[in-house]
């Protein structure tokens, strides 16, 4: 039997498209953490008060639509990230739910549940159904590797990863035809970058390759897929209303900023702009432990896969197996060596974005400063998720090719995709089903489980109400102080301090932080707290932080925080 009758052209796998009900069945699987995520939310009667970063956060989403909010989080380095579209978006189910504590994990899993339908739907669209179901079970084993409560956070170093990957998958679209995917992926990267500056890299990577591919398709002027044959015209003008909707988009997303370093003082974005051409003079940690990051990113679905342990680390690299990340990166160059014999470009174009972003992992991670903890580059996970979609893409097809000629010789006239299927198919629900029951099952992240903070806040607002103070004419300014203490944390009492800040302002008292947390609260929470007319301070329990001031008193005594209370002496 001669071997060319098995010889697949490009594109062969993904002609016979399922049934509608299999493509809703697949995306509703993709859905499925989040929305178990969000179902076990709304089903728990527990007060999950923020605390730390997310306490912030919430601040900024509570002012939406109230109060001018034109910056991104604050940065460690002295500044606020690009943007802040990351508030803009979570302010919606805030508003939705009527303000409560876990409408902002509600939001992270909203996003991150969009997210994933997409970057499923793309692959489907341009790779075929098969390739989507692979792509389905490389996605819950990268989410299921994050941790259980990674879904939940709204935390903005880790809320627009799965973004990014969608941002990333839409400018393949793009390259691959689809002119819709150019404007639609404006808004996930802009959120991306918004919310971190760390996520600037792999946008202008993806930005790099987006505008390689789309001069390739015009210089060529062919149809999507195809790689040879006569030059054909195609009308531009859905090209040109395209890039016209991606610029007003961007205009629009991108006008608080615009509006700060036009009227701010200081001007965020050139404080950002010096942060990028200077730097901090901290150490960088140098472009091995960037390689190392980025190769990391393929051996991590192999030590998965084969039951290993991942390391655990706080501060990077990781330090994966070797085997694992050889495996990883020679079936990712085995995809990329098939797809260029058989001419799927496809594959060719995904791999080129795999390999952009990966560049600017490597980058990015080389230049980082201080301590480098592994939060902030989380985003490199994507790398691991566009190589190993690439694998498939590459590879899958030739194993259907296998199956074909396994069944010809044996004379069966079963179809090589549902032999190869099936099993795909049920492997990726099993994922589907162990990382959506583990979703449902996490606690939120930066969150008073215990309900200390909250029994705290309660004894400084009934104080208040003793003093007279909630119903006084003209309520005083309240200082939230947090205590020193003799421990050695790095966050102290702050973390749960601006929880009791965000609860106090939520029972509307005009609570304010003190001048020294001016860059996290900004102005809004710090300005006129310098003459307070009462102050309540957070400390430890356990006597590691200073006694009450003279005009203070114990007002409540946790399992490991109290608060001071009293009017300063005028």
């Amino acid at each position: 039997m001669a071997t060319e009758q098995f010889a697949a052209p490009p594109g062969a796998w993904v002609r016979r498209a399922p049934r509608p009900l299999g493509i809703g069945v697949l995306l509703l699987l993709a859905a499925l953490p989040a929305v178990l995520g969000v179902l076990a939310l709304l089903l728990d009667d527990d007060d999950h008060l923020p605390l730390g970063d997310i306490a912030i956060s919430e601040l900024a989403v509570r002012d939406i639509g109230q109060h001018e909010v034109l910056l991104g989080p604050y940065s460690r380095f002295g500044w606020h990230h690009p943007g802040p579209m990351e508030a803009y978006v979570l302010a919606v189910p805030y508003r939705l739910l009527d303000g409560a504590h876990e409408s902002l994990a509600v939001g992270a899993l909203a996003v991150a549940g969009i997210s994933l339908v997409a970057a499923v739907l793309l692959v489907r669209r341009h790779a075929g159904f098969l390739a989507a179901v692979w792509t389905l079970l490389v996605l819950m084993v990268s989410v299921r590797m994050l941790g259980a409560d990674f879904l939940h956070d709204s935390w903005n170093p880790l809320l627009p990863v799965l973004p990014l990957l969608a941002g990333a998958l839409l400018c393949w679209a793009a390259v691959r035809g689809s002119a819709w995917a150019l404007p639609v992926a404006v808004l996930p990267l802009s959120l991306a970058v918004q919310s971190h500056i760390g996520y600037l890299a792999p946008v202008v990577a993806v930005g790099v390759v987006l505008v390689a591919g789309l001069g390739v398709r015009r210089f060529r002027r062919l149809p999507a897929g195809q790689w040879g044959g006569k030059p054909r015209p195609r009308p531009a003008g859905r090209w040109l209303i395209a890039a016209g909707a991606a610029v007003g988009i961007a205009l629009v997303l991108w006008l608080p900023p615009i509006i700060q370093q036009v009227t701010g003082d200081p001007r965020n974005g050139d404080l950002l702009l010096d942060y990028l051409r200077n730097g901090t003079g901290e150490a960088a940690t140098g472009f091995p432990t960037g390689l190392r990051v980025v190769a990391d990113e393929f051996g991590k679905l192999p030590v998965y896969l084969t039951g290993g342990e991942p390391p655990e680390a706080s501060l990077l690299p990781e330090r994966w197996p070797a085997w694992a990340i050889a495996v990883g990166l020679l079936c990712f160059g085995a995809s990329l060596v098939v797809a260029a014999l058989r001419r799927r470009e496809e594959v060719l174009w995904l791999g080129a974005f795999t390999l952009a972003v990966a560049a600017a992992g490597v980058a990015a991670v080389a230049r980082l400063e201080g301590l480098p903890f592994f939060y902030i580059t989380r985003w490199t996970v994507v790398i691991g998720v566009l190589a190993w979609v690439t694998v498939g893409l590459g590879l899958l097809p030739e194993v259907v090719l296998g199956i074909r000629r396994a069944v010809a010789w044996a004379g069966q006239g079963s179809r090589a995709e549902v032999v190869l299927g099936v099993p795909l198919t049920a492997l990726a629900t099993t994922a589907v089903l162990v990382t959506g029951v583990g979703v449902a099952c996490a606690e939120m992240p930066s969150t008073d489980p215990t309900g200390e903070v909250v029994e705290l806040e309660a004894a400084v607002v009934d104080d208040l109400d003793g003093l007279g103070l909630t119903t006084a004419a003209d309520p005083p300014v309240v200082r939230v102080e947090f205590a020193p203490t003799t421990r050695s944390t790095f966050l102290g009492t702050s973390f749960a301090g601006t929880g009791l800040l965000l609860e106090l302002v939520r029972d509307g008292i005009d609570a304010r932080g003190t001048e020294e947390f001016r860059l996290q609260l900004g102005l809004r929470y710090t300005q006129g707290a310098e003459v307070p007319g009462y102050v309540a301070t957070l400390a430890y329990a356990d006597g590691t932080s200073p006694p009450p001031q003279p005009w203070q008193r114990v007002l409540a005594v946790g399992a490991e925080y109290q608060v001071y209370g009293g009017v300063p002496p005028s």
